[in-house]
């Protein structure tokens, strides 16, 4: 069995698709970066105030003095929660460039905070937080090639 495929276009039509797919990439690209550092800002805030570790787990507990401060101060101590007064949280942001995003913590006085928890010091147990799981590198993928389908 034989087919034949006979292809007839016309190009000043096959021009001007190529012309508007050209022009369409770029804000795809830039709409899905947003979208994919969105999810991800959210996933890195709601999993922590949840006391949870990026890939699964908990983090470490709090020391007894913590405890004993947290809840004189009225905070909850049931869990680590990584929020005394949420602007760590409320700092947590996205640059984007034509090519990738970037979350980081707009003021430096967060971005401290967040370094510290991350690495943790002599007075403070490390608590990292601040990294993406593989599952949601999967579902950050899966949102930045729906948004740039054309």
């Amino acid at each position: 069995m034989v087919a034949d495929i006979k292809i007839t276009a016309n190009t000043v039509d096959v021009m001007a698709f190529i012309k508007r797919t050209k022009q369409a990439i770029p804000t795809q690209i830039q709409k899905g970066l947003a979208q994919a550092s969105l999810y991800g800002i959210q996933q890195i805030t709601d999993k922590s105030q949840k006391g949870q570790l990026p890939d699964g787990g908990r983090f470490k507990p709090y020391k007894k003095s913590t405890r004993k401060d947290r809840a004189r101060r009225g905070r909850q101590v049931s869990f680590v929660d990584l929020t005394d007064t949420g602007r760590m949280f409320r700092s947590l942001t996205s640059k984007l460039t034509r090519s990738k995003a970037t979350l980081f913590f707009r003021r430096q006085d967060e971005n401290r905070k967040a370094f510290f928890l991350e690495t943790g010091t002599k007075h403070m147990q490390s608590r990292p937080f601040f990294a993406i799981a593989r599952r949601d590198e999967d579902k950050i993928r899966q949102i930045f090639f729906r948004a740039i389908k054309i």
